[in-house]
């Protein structure tokens, strides 16, 4: 699922090192004998140059870094996402130990943004790696976030705690219509990754930064 991406630009080794500073803590994960990875198969070196770390084995590439003008007119335009900003997204969920799945998807298929993501950046309420993924960006800027399973979902976790549970944003229930049945996202991510302990629960998300506030 990983295409070509854009040349990493000097301020994104800033975030970078903001991220892996300000970072919350990790779920130990055990070791797993087998893992699928054909969602992050067919990388070439120039690809995996892309990638800035961003601290324990998260993995971030620039999409798409709009215009100053564009992203954000007015005093706005050079904000840039830090911990404690509340953040609005959309996004795409890849499981890169499932053949590369959708799992979560905010936009419908036409690209509106049905349902779109809001959290605090670094309050717990979202998946530990995409709090971490996020800073830094502007509005209007896309990345694609490399999330290792120890910022990822809790392992095992329920159908009850998806999305009320600390840490379990976004949750696959509230993708947009016509992205598949939300019982059958969430099997995805439960059913065929999370709960399975022969599974390796990397994921992948393409996030797009719609709005900072405070």
């Amino acid at each position: 699922i990983l295409a070509r991406q854009r040349s990493i630009r000097p301020p994104f080794a800033a975030a970078a090192a903001a991220a892996c500073a300000d970072g919350p803590n990790t779920i130990e994960r055990p070791q797993y004998s087998s893992q699928e990875t054909a969602g992050l198969a067919g990388q070439s070196n120039k690809d995996v140059a892309k990638y800035a770390e961003f601290g324990q084995g998260l993995k971030v590439a620039r999409l798409d870094v709009p215009g100053r003008a564009a992203a954000a007119p007015g005093p706005d335009a050079a904000r840039e996402v830090k911990q404690g900003d509340k953040v609005t997204i959309d996004c795409i969920g890849y499981l890169a130990g499932y053949n590369g799945l959708v799992f979560m998807r905010t936009q419908d298929k036409s690209g509106y943004s049905d349902k779109p993501v809001t959290f605090k950046v670094g309050a717990g309420q979202a998946i530990p790696g995409l709090e971490r993924g996020v800073v830094g960006m502007v509005k209007g800027e896309k990345r694609r976030i490399v999330i290792p399973a120890n910022l990822g979902y809790p392992r095992p976790l329920k159908e009850e705690e998806l999305g009320v549970k600390p840490g379990t944003l976004p949750n696959p229930m509230e993708s947009a219509s016509g992205n598949g049945a939300p019982w059958e996202l969430r099997n995805r991510l439960l059913n065929g990754v999370l709960n399975n302990s022969q599974r390796d629960d990397t994921l992948v998300l393409d996030v797009k930064l719609k709005r900072i506030f405070d």
